[in-house]
């Protein structure tokens, strides 16, 4: 693959989730009657082509400045409040109007008259009870107090709308403009007809699913094939479809004592963490166990190094399994029809709701599709090794796992992404077991003290090394990103838990031949790591995108209440986008000029939903 200057991450993120975003304009007028003046300073509406969420705890979504439209952006800086209403394929051409066109880095602002969308009042009685503080004075809000806090209309046909407020605008470079935008959730308003009800959340599949038990009650379920969110292809007007669910488990070691099988990556987690990295190898793990004569070997400090943690024998690893599709009777747009749920509509208000109604936390199941960014880095330390003439192989070791709180937060000359990563004691105690008790909660922020390796490999060797590479997830290599979010800990490659125990050219071939007999969906790749040509990581050489990133900053989450935000974001420059040939493609925009797009149906990119499980393949597209 070569340098691709003709493409920016805007086209190469995808899918990317879209949203209607909502402010009051920056200056009110000066008529003493709210009606009138209403009626002369309509709320603005614009569609934000590529946001995501940064953190779950407390609810924050994460957007640059340069995909938000001019007049909504002041609007925002001044008013300090907004509502992002997720798109959806009951608005699809009134989003086709508003997308920005090709080498826009944003669409037009309009009012709801002239777009054609019909306004939803706040819920002000519960917005209007929240804190809120005084408008700085060094800004225009000193002579815009009618404007400052007050609340915008959602989408009235969008069944998500979030209501919420300017939490942090960061910097991203002295030479450009560019900001990354946070918002926290205030108040999610979430319709009864895109929820399910049902009392656990995949009633007819495995009895746990590692890091979110399905036997966790819940009251209903939000329901992607329902929702039907539009997926964003980048800035040119091509949205596509979520057509198919599938369900993929995260990996889960084989040795876990049944009784705490709930928790096994937790636990698992913090025992490999606290053990060295051996050589020993698989058989002889499985003879050990067989020589002590146990049905479910306890960890500890002695048997965990024992362990090669590397073999992907001892890891129960899941593939792409469809779940279920858009009934024939919803799928053709053009009849604008769309099946309904059965649940009740609900408001959830993280600053006063201890607990959300649905029974979890909402915010991975209405950001969606999103982006899978699969970041691979070098460890630090064996790359100094490696200098010095160490390293036992005289090769670093790789790290790559995946991040699906990922997008692009400047684009422009400077392009700029993001991903959220949390510290290994919150990886699969909280980030993906949604429970919004007290007591896990609490747990939480008793964990705040974090040492160095406390960190994810993707963070800490980004922060070191001051590189990384995004690679994207195509369908043949799910498999492996799977595999990749095992818990391997520091010293550890999953590069190699991918490649180990594949067995001779003919026991692979008959591997295949039985996973085509079942229900997974396609042919396994194995990822190879290679040397970036431009930055000192790896990147892998099977996927048909990847982009060279020099670090820039991490951004702390800021905390609601005290303490409880876990989550960091890891910015990166974008210095070299490198695409396959075979999926890039070339187009004709509006101007007649020709210009560089990826064909989506060759790329296959997999894309994360909510839930434990849940993913998706985006490759249709919306006409």
């Amino acid at each position: 693959m070569t340098p691709s200057p003709l493409l920016s991450p805007t086209s190469v993120l995808a899918p990317r989730p879209t949203a209607w975003i909502c402010t009051y304009p920056p200056s009110s007028s000066s008529s003493s009657s709210s009606e009138q003046s209403q009626k002369n300073n309509p709320p603005l509406i614009a569609l934000v082509e590529g946001y995501c969420g940064a953190s779950d705890r407390p609810p924050t979504l994460m957007v640059g400045s340069d995909s938000i439209s001019t007049s909504v952006l002041e609007g925002l800086r001044v008013n300090k409040v907004c509502t992002l209403s997720v798109a959806t394929e009951r608005d699809i051409h009134a989003a086709k109007s508003m997308s920005a066109g090709y080498g826009c880095d944003h669409g037009p602002t309009l009012t709801f008259d002239e777009v054609g969308l019909k306004p939803c009042d706040p819920p002000l009685k519960i917005l209007n009870a929240l804190p809120i503080g005084p408008p700085p004075p060094d800004t225009e809000c000193s002579n815009n107090t009618e404007n400052y806090f007050k609340r915008p209309p959602a989408i009235a046909s969008s069944p998500v709308q979030m209501h919420c407020r300017l939490a942090m605008e960061v910097p991203l470079s002295t030479s450009s403009d560019s900001t990354m935008i946070l918002l926290q959730i205030d108040t999610y308003i979430i319709h009864g007809n895109v929820l399910r009800t049902q009392s656990t959340l995949y009633p007819t599949t495995k009895s746990s699913i590692q890091g979110n038990p399905d036997v966790r009650t819940i009251t209903a379920k939000i329901d992607c094939l329902l929702l039907r969110p539009l997926a964003s292809f980048g800035n040119n007007g091509r949205f596509g479809r979520v057509k198919t669910i599938y369900h993929m488990g995260r990996p889960r070691p084989r040795e876990v004592p049944m009784m705490d099988r709930n928790r096994a990556l937790s636990r698992s987690q913090k025992l490999i963490n606290s053990c060295k990295p051996t050589t020993t190898t698989a058989a002889a793990a499985a003879a050990e166990k067989k020589k002590t004569n146990t049905a479910t070997q306890i960890f500890d400090g002695t048997t965990c190094n024992k362990i090669d943690w590397e073999s992907n024998s001892l890891w129960e690893i899941d593939d792409l399994v469809p779940a279920c599709s858009i009934p024939p009777e919803y799928d053709n747009i053009r009849d604008n029809m769309f099946e309904e749920g059965d649940g009740q509509t609900i408001s959830y208000t993280y600053r006063k709701d201890n607990v959300c109604p649905l029974g979890y936390n909402p915010m991975k199941q209405v950001v969606c599709p999103r982006f899978i960014g699969w970041i691979s880095t070098y460890e630090p330390e064996s790359l100094l090794s490696t200098e010095n003439g160490g390293g036992g192989s005289g090769q670093p070791i790789a790290h790559i796992s995946p991040y699906s709180f990922c997008i692009d937060v400047a684009r422009g000359s400077k392009p700029m992404i993001a991903f959220a990563a949390c510290p290994r004691s919150d990886e699969f105690d909280n980030s993906d077991d949604e429970s919004d008790s007290e007591t896990e909660k609490q747990r939480s922020r008793n964990n705040k003290k974090i040492e160095s390796d406390g960190w994810k490999d993707a963070q800490r060797d980004a922060e070191l090394t001051g590189v990384f590479c995004v690679n994207l997830v195509s369908q043949e290599m799910a498999w492996a990103m799977n595999a990749s979010a095992a818990p391997l800990g520091k010293g550890l490659s999953e590069f190699q838990l991918m490649r180990s125990d594949n067995g001779t050219q003919q026991q692979q071939e008959e591997k295949e031949r039985q996973r085509e007999g079942s229900a997974a969906t396609t042919r396994r790749t194995i990822p190879t790591p290679v040397p970036a040509p431009h930055i000192n990581a790896p990147y892998v050489a099977e996927s048909p995108m990847f982009m060279e990133c020099r670090y820039v900053k991490t951004v702390k989450i800021p905390d609601i209440h005290d303490n409880d935000s876990m989550y960091s974001l890891i910015i990166g420059e974008v210095v070299n986008i490198h695409v396959r040939k075979d999926v890039a493609m070339k187009r004709t925009a509006d101007d007649g000029s020709e210009i560089m797009d990826i064909d989506i149906e060759k790329m296959k990119p997999v894309a994360r939903l909510g839930y434990g499980q849940e993913y998706t393949v985006v490759t249709t597209e919306i006409e």
